[in-house]
């Protein structure tokens, strides 16, 4: 009987869980509505720089320690 009680403890925790989510995602819908809506080449153009940056960033850090990558062996050269 013990483990049907903290079954339902359990679901109820996760109900009300759920429920309060929902109230902060409702309320945070309702607070934003008046923003336009955003271009989403935006979003695509951001990705694509993230990319570039993060293309840059390995190759000086691969240029830098040649030896790191596991594919070169233990000892460069």
């Amino acid at each position: 009987m013990t483990v049907v009680w903290i079954v339902i403890g359990v679901v109820v925790a996760v109900a009300a869980l759920l429920v309060v989510l929902e109230v902060q995602n409702a309320r945070r819908r309702r607070a934003m509505a008046h923003l336009e809506p955003v271009d989403p080449r935006v979003g695509e153009r951001a990705m694509s720089d993230a990319s570039a940056a993060h293309a840059v960033t390995e190759g000086l850090a691969k240029s830098a320690h040649p030896g790191t990558s596991g594919a070169g062996g233990a000892f460069p050269g």
